[in-house]
């Protein structure tokens, strides 16, 4: 993805086994989002754990209707 769009962000941080430990992503749509109503962030991890144990967190903005948006 990083080759298609530069705006496209992710970290991996692995395990020593190289399994993934952490990862995060933003596209350019959720950056782009992030400079209009990144006043204010909610980082929710209230989802379930998948079968590797692994929680799914994500950030979350209001926009100007004051609906939800991805931000990561």
């Amino acid at each position: 993805m990083k080759e298609k769009n530069q705006n496209f962000f992710f970290e991996l941080e692995l395990e020593e086994d190289q399994s993934i430990k952490l990862a995060f992503w933003a596209d350019a749509r959720s950056r782009a989002a992030f400079e209009y109503f990144g006043d204010v962030i909610s980082f929710d991890t209230t989802y379930n754990t998948n079968r590797y144990n692994l929680v799914c967190g994500s950030f979350v903005g209001v926009n100007h209707h004051g609906q939800s948006t991805l931000l990561g």
